[in-house]
């Protein structure tokens, strides 16, 4: 039987279907549907997760009594409840299934599906979030903080972004237009996605010309909180094969955890969860040279000195190059590797639903059929996700490697 254990300082898969080199892309998405997203609405989180949950299985045939197990990606703190996902296994489908939660935004819950199929324990796994409980962001993110020395002096999420990025300028070969530049890229890659939250595009020079909220981050860096929904199906090969013509294969999963302090600024840079998560995810993919193995990135990017050190991180680039290759417009949305092509994080930051909307971008961008946001000769996507909880640079990451070609 497959295992999914956790060590510090990262996870690691165990048992004879997920050992590196082997036949990995054996479970396939097979559908999604997301609703949103927009801001903050009054709570409906069992009509949002039943409507994408319906919508995402009608799409392929597929009805409850299909559905092996379901799994649900909410963090009890945006949500307002204790053991929230407990409210919503039964609009998801699973009255009489086995139920989990996996925190972290998704890519955790992905990987997590894709073992119960693996495992054979399931052929049909629903994955289900919604982000529509409203609550205070810099509240949250300050209980957050380190309990000795950040929690107490008040600080929030911003403020420990803006610690990262201020080092970040510091230490390497970057700039605020730089920061800028990777804004303004975002916005502009987001104004043509029918499923994102903000489709307003300032210039570079509006950017920073925007009031400092801490420095060096500006107002117009900042996230929304995005609310909506999201649902993907995953499914084992032979069922995946019998409900659509274009599945996307998962064709590597890494999961990654560090310690992480706000004073250890050099170890937040390097990003060594988001690394171990990649090693794990490339070896089993077979990728060898990301630079001409990946088409495109869903990088997760709450501030853009983390997009930039996303580049290094996931072996786009070498270390320290990460502004260097978005001057040269490789990942701009026409580059020969876009990165966040639909739009980051300042376009559309769903915080639990995060990781199924980044998925399910990658899988609109993989599939040609998709007349709207689908990339001309995409066939292998890396999507990243981390549990950030509106802190400093999250202690967990998540990264999938996706394929159109079967095994």
């Amino acid at each position: 039987m497959s295992v999914l254990c956790y060590r510090i300082p990262k996870y690691i898969y165990v048992g004879e279907k997920l050992q590196a080199g082997s036949a990995m892309s054996d479970v396939a998405l097979v559908s999604h549907a997301l609703n949103g997203f927009q801001d903050r609405i009054a709570s409906r989180g069992n009509e949002a997760v039943f409507e994408v949950t319906r919508e995402a299985l009608d799409k392929v045939g597929l009805e409850r009594d299909d559905i092996d197990a379901v799994i649900g990606c909410d963090q009890d703190a945006f949500n307002g409840v204790t053991v929230s996902f407990g409210m919503k296994a039964c609009a998801v489908g699973g009255y009489n299934k086995p139920s989990t939660r996996i925190q972290n935004g998704g890519v955790y819950a992905i990987a997590q599906a894709r073992a119960k199929i693996l495992a054979g324990k399931a052929d049909c796994v629903v994955i289900a979030s919604e982000d529509n409980v409203r609550f205070d962001e810099k509240t949250i993110s300050n209980i957050s903080q380190d309990p000795v020395y950040t929690r107490p002096i008040g600080q929030n999420y911003v403020q420990s972004h803006a610690l990262i990025a201020n080092h970040h300028l510091d230490t390497r070969d970057v700039t605020e237009e730089d920061y800028a530049r990777a804004t303004a890229k975002n916005y502009e890659a987001g104004a043509e996605n029918p499923y994102a939250h903000r489709t307003k595009t300032p210039r570079i020079d509006d950017i920073l010309d925007s009031d400092i909220v801490s420095w060096p981050i500006r107002e117009s860096e900042i996230c929304p909180i995005s609310a909506g929904a999201g649902a993907l199906v995953l499914t084992s090969a032979e069922l995946a094969n019998e409900v659509t013509d274009s599945p996307v294969w998962i064709e590597g999963a890494g999961l990654g955890s560090s310690r992480y302090e706000i004073r250890d600024m050099d170890s937040l840079l390097e990003m060594q969860s988001l690394r171990a998560a990649r090693r794990k995810a490339y070896d089993q993919a077979g990728i060898t040279d990301a630079r001409t193995d990946i088409d495109l990135a869903q990088i997760f990017n709450p501030i853009s000195s983390l997009e930039l050190l996303g580049y290094e991180a996931l072996d786009l680039c070498e270390n320290g190059d990460g502004a260097q290759l978005l001057r040269d417009g490789v990942t701009e949305p026409d580059g020969d590797l876009p990165v966040n092509p639909f739009g980051g994080a300042v376009v559309t930051n769903p915080l639990n639903t995060g990781g199924l909307y980044r998925t399910a971008m990658a899988m609109e961008g993989l599939r040609e059929d998709d007349e709207v946001l689908a990339m001309s000769d995409a066939q292998r996507a890396v999507v990243t996700g981390s549990d950030q909880m509106l802190g400093c640079r999250g202690q967990t990451d998540g990264v999938l490697v996706l394929g159109t070609e079967a095994s």
